[in-house]
């Protein structure tokens, strides 16, 4: 008892000692926390909160990219200096932040930039927060905080670095809550570090598509967050397993059973994703008016009349298939695609590019981006029951692949309406990827486990190299006077006719205005095969404001015993550096239509890529002229041929027809992201 009050007095005595200076640290303490509090007062009080919002950041995304590609240096630094600030006042805000790194900076630049910046903004917060609050917290509460001091002590950088893998877990209390613990500053700012950078990776990775996200909460599934948390508890598992002396053979059967337990769910899932039959029973997907209003389609009056379809697909050999659709409802009529070759619908790259990585590559990612919709002869459609009108009335039978991944399907069903094709029935289906990947390897001879990855996912080869000579011979070429003129006004007829509303910008007139630096969307192309405003598609117009010259090449293809032509359109920018070529090849200019300008909708109207189908024909067409033996391509080049990512350029393809009056006169027009306009009319003179 009088050793207890002795220790007690001791320590009175020297805390009264220490209190001149005490007060002092007290006085720093409060002014630093008043300063802080008063920066984030002013951060919501002035309004800079709402630079920071969703809208606002996508609204001005485009300005702060071009400031970013003009100087990338003070671009850098200026970012570096706010993600900082950011972090260190704690603001809830890092998120965005991160997202906007990858939006200006990159995948790779970007998550160097957002990784170092938040360790350094979160060690400052840590620090804030030790010097501010540690002391008066640890002398109030620090018996009952013992157990958690010494639980830092032995295990926090473990503790920590779980915490920093969970999204859930928010950034900036784990900087204030750690800032109260005993835990060494360099172990705080190295763990904190390494637990982020997987987690800043994703949100950067992610933010490079950031126009197209309705909100930070799409960035991580559910099933990502739990991966994390998972991935971050393993080395504090490992630690406990070592503590408890556990024998190393045991780990290893621990470890081991895990592993067969991972190759086995992994095994399961794999079987029942291509698992196939068969006869299969396939879900369709209907859309309303009301839940799709921004379909361009020439709907139908009686759309929506005939919906409550199911499909049922019947493999009748190695290729061909049944597409049986049926309803419960007896007014709908029971409608069955006949004996589908569903093998010239399926990616088959033509025979020469197998040889090249890059040709290969680009012919895969262009087929399978690009839309295949096929109309059907009446022999080939066969309808049964319902209320009859359908019987009476059906049109046109079509089923198309879509543009985005691996198994996407739709069925549409036309009528007659004046002198027009109404839509009266549109369904979305996926074909069974197991069925897809027997028809990939029985038209490619490849394995689909090497390619499987980019058919099934949205995966930009950008800046892959091609060899054009593996495509063609150039025989001989000369650059021709064709003419871009910039002020004639925009031409719209057929489906760009139809989609004027999935095109969003003001006072767009003339083919400048796509080019002068105004903001100019179109509508995405989502899941399952739908457009949507609420994604808004951006484009590069910008890298092509200039045009510079056209060459007219004579080639020789693979494909074609006669000769062929090419043509090179070169555009270059007031913007940017470098140059972007246009190429469309294996072309027969003879046998190119002939037509006035306001039908050009009926010339040669194609998308970008090395054997690929027209967007729309009929099934006799593609059985008679199948992809794989076409000598046509169409590509989007830099100067040391790397392939451009066309579809993030937002041009999809060429359309082509002589002049009317003069057959030596080639008209070519460049079509937007998902044909939703014409963007160029290029008028090139082809004799000398």
């Amino acid at each position: 008892m009088q050793a207890r009050e002795a220790e007690e007095s001791n320590r009175d005595a020297a805390a009264s000692t220490s209190a001149p200076s005490a007060d002092n640290g007290s006085w720093t303490r409060w002014g630093l926390a008043f300063g802080l509090v008063l920066a984030v007062v002013g951060f919501y009080g002035f309004g800079l909160h709402r630079s920071l919002t969703w809208d606002f950041v996508r609204s001005h995304l485009d300005d702060w990219q071009a400031i970013a590609r003009e100087n990338l240096l003070l671009a850098v630094a200026a970012y570096f200096a706010l993600y900082v600030a950011v972090t260190a006042l704690s603001l809830p805000i890092a998120t965005v932040l991160s997202l906007i790194g990858g939006a200006l900076f990159g995948r790779w630049l970007g998550t160097g930039v957002v990784s170092l910046a938040a360790t350094i903004g979160a060690t400052l917060a840590f620090l804030s927060s030790r010097y501010v609050l540690r002391d008066w917290v640890q002398r109030n509460f620090g018996d009952r905080l013992e157990a958690i001091n010494e639980g830092v002590e032995k295990d926090g950088a473990y503790y920590l670095f779980m915490l920093r893998l969970v999204p859930a877990v928010p950034f900036f209390l784990l900087n204030l809550g750690m800032g109260l613990t005993p835990m060494a500053t360099p172990t705080f700012a190295v763990v904190s570090w390494f637990g982020m950078l997987l987690g800043t990776f994703l949100y950067v990775n992610v933010g490079t598509e950031l126009a197209l996200l309705d909100s930070p909460a799409e960035v991580l599934s559910w099933k990502i967050i739990v991966s994390l948390s998972l991935l971050g508890a393993v080395p504090l598992v490992l630690r406990k397993l070592v503590e408890w002396e556990i024998r190393v053979r045991t780990v290893g059967l621990v470890v081991a059973g895990l592993v067969l337990l991972l190759v086995g769910a992994a095994t399961v899932r794999t079987y029942f994703r291509y698992q196939t039959a068969d006869v299969m029973e396939i879900e369709v997907r209907e859309f309303s008016n009301a839940e799709y209003p921004e379909d361009p389609a020439n709907r139908s009056l009686h759309h929506g009349k005939y919906h409550g379809r199911r499909l049922t697909l019947i493999k009748k050999d190695r290729t061909h298939f049944d597409f049986v659709f049926t309803s419960e409802h007896p007014h709908v009529a029971r409608v069955v695609f006949k004996d589908v070759d569903v093998s010239l619908y399926t990616i088959n790259p033509p025979a020469w590019v197998k040889d090249d990585p890059g040709n290969l590559r680009i012919a895969l990612t262009d087929r399978e981006w690009n839309r295949q919709q096929v109309r059907f002869p009446s022999a080939s459609i066969e309808v049964t029951g319902g209320d009859g009108w359908e019987k009476q009335n059906l049109f046109s039978a079509e089923l198309a692949r879509n543009c985005l991944n691996a198994g996407l399907w739709e069925v549409l069903l036309f009528t007659k309406e004046g002198n027009d094709k109404a839509l009266y029935y549109q369904g979305w289906f996926t074909f069974p990827l197991g069925h897809y990947k027997e028809l990939f390897e029985y038209n490619t001879g490849l394995p689909y486990w090497q390619h499987w990855y980019y058919l099934e996912h949205w995966f930009d080869p950008v800046g892959t190299p091609m060899r054009l000579d593996k495509l063609r011979e150039v025989v001989r070429e000369r650059e021709v006077k064709a003419t871009f003129d910039k002020s004639e006004k925009v031409i719209a007829a057929g489906e760009q006719a139809r989609k004027r509303r999935t095109t969003v910008g003001e006072n767009i007139v003339t083919w400048g205005d796509f080019y002068d630096g105004r903001k100019i969307r179109f509508a995405s192309f989502i899941p399952p095969g739908r457009y949507s405003l609420a994604h808004p598609w951006k484009n590069e117009y910008r890298r092509i404001d200039r045009f510079d010259r056209t060459i007219l090449r004579q080639v020789r293809s693979p494909a074609a015993e006669k000769a062929l032509h090419e043509l090179e359109i070169v555009f270059s920018s007031t913007r940017a550096e470098g140059r972007s070529r246009f190429l469309v090849s294996g072309i027969d200019l003879a046998s190119v239509p002939q037509l006035p300008v306001k039908d050009y909708p009926k010339g040669m109207y194609m998308p970008m890529g090395i054997g690929v189908p027209p967007f729309m024909q009929s099934y006799g067409e593609l059985s008679k002229t199948p992809p794989h033996r076409s000598p046509f391509f169409s590509v989007l080049l830099d100067d040391e041929d790397g392939w451009i990512d066309h579809h993030s350029f937002a041009i999809d393809g060429p359309v082509l027809h002589r002049d009317e009056n003069d057959p030596d006169r080639l008209h070519l027009y460049l079509l937007s992201y998902e044909r939703h306009s014409l963007v160029a009319h290029i008028v090139i003179p082809t004799q000398e």
